[in-house]
């Protein structure tokens, strides 16, 4: 009798432990593990998108240089990106602090913690709190936005050196509402529209000068070229165009993926008590929908 009941319990045991496990992957920690995975691809496209407006502004000075070239006064120091390396470390630090922030959230809401990124996830709210005034003067922000955009990241940048743990998780989600909410805001408004100051005007001023820069090495050098040079040289012109489409289209759903990321932490948060989210659920796929329009810009781009 006893060692039936043993063998029993030895049979019993892992199911016992598989429900306990399952009991404690609580529904709002299934449903911050997914905002963190959609987070990060927003996050991770946001940085392309400042990586794309100083590529673009790059090829706009060779294709200047190409058209004008004069070795008179030629001076390599003024090829610049558009985005001074201090100015894009900035953003870089905010956005990486968002990819840390959404690390972290995909640890506490799991049953086991990731050490491995630790050192990484306090090194960036580090820098994130170092973070001053000045730093977003490049901005195309206001100083009150200015001074908005310090007390988020600041804000960030504590909670990844603190590291609460998976008890803390609705907490975390309330204290971050707000910053995360204004750091998306911010990173909206220096990516602008094509009509307002901001990267995406700039990208957009940039293709034009592009376009007229090779109208004008046509007009100036069409006489010396073959038929086969001149007809790849005017061909540039209409790829010139789609690319200034694709670039503007880019940026556009670029911006509007960070107000949908604002849009779903806040969703999240809401959900803290509640078994069954469907407005998260709506916000999320919103933000997961926009992933994917954005990835085939990009891919588009690339060609």
């Amino acid at each position: 009798m006893f060692l039936s009941f043993r063998s029993t319990r030895i049979i019993l045991l892992p199911g016992l432990l598989l429900t306990f496990s399952g009991c404690m992957i609580s529904p709002l920690a299934t449903r911050t593990a997914a905002f963190s995975t959609a987070a990060t691809a927003t996050a991770a496209q946001t940085t392309s998108a400042y990586q794309l407006v100083n590529q673009a502004y790059y090829d706009a000075q060779l294709a200047m240089l190409a058209a004008n070239y004069d070795p008179a006064t030629f001076k390599p120091d003024l090829i610049a990106p558009y985005l001074p390396e201090k100015d894009l470390a900035v953003r870089t630090a905010v956005l990486n602090g968002l990819t840390q922030y959404a690390t972290l959230l995909a640890e506490v809401s799991g049953n086991q913690p990731v050490t491995d990124m630790e050192t990484q996830i306090k090194a960036s709210g580090a820098a994130l709190v170092k973070l001053q005034q000045d730093d977003f003067k490049a901005f195309k922000i206001s100083p009150t936005e200015q001074h908005i955009a310090v007390t988020a990241v600041t804000a960030l940048g504590n909670v990844l050196i603190e590291r609460d743990r998976a008890r803390a998780l609705p907490g975390i989600l309330d204290k971050m509402d707000q910053p995360i909410h204004d750091i998306c805001t911010i990173l909206q408004s220096d990516i602008g529209t094509v009509d307002k100051p901001g990267l995406a005007n700039a990208l957009h001023l940039e293709y034009n000068n592009q376009i007229a820069y090779e109208q004008r090495f046509i007009q100036q050098n069409g006489a010396s070229m073959s038929a086969d040079e001149k007809r790849a040289e005017i061909e540039t012109l209409p790829k010139l165009v789609v690319a200034q489409q694709q670039a503007d289209k880019t940026l556009a759903a670029t911006a509007k993926s960070l107000g949908e990321l604002a849009a779903a932490h806040a969703a999240l948060t809401q959900t803290k008590t509640q078994k069954d989210a469907p407005a998260f659920k709506l916000k999320l796929a919103e933000l997961e929908q926009d992933a994917q329009t954005i990835n085939g810009f990009y891919q588009s781009s690339s060609k």
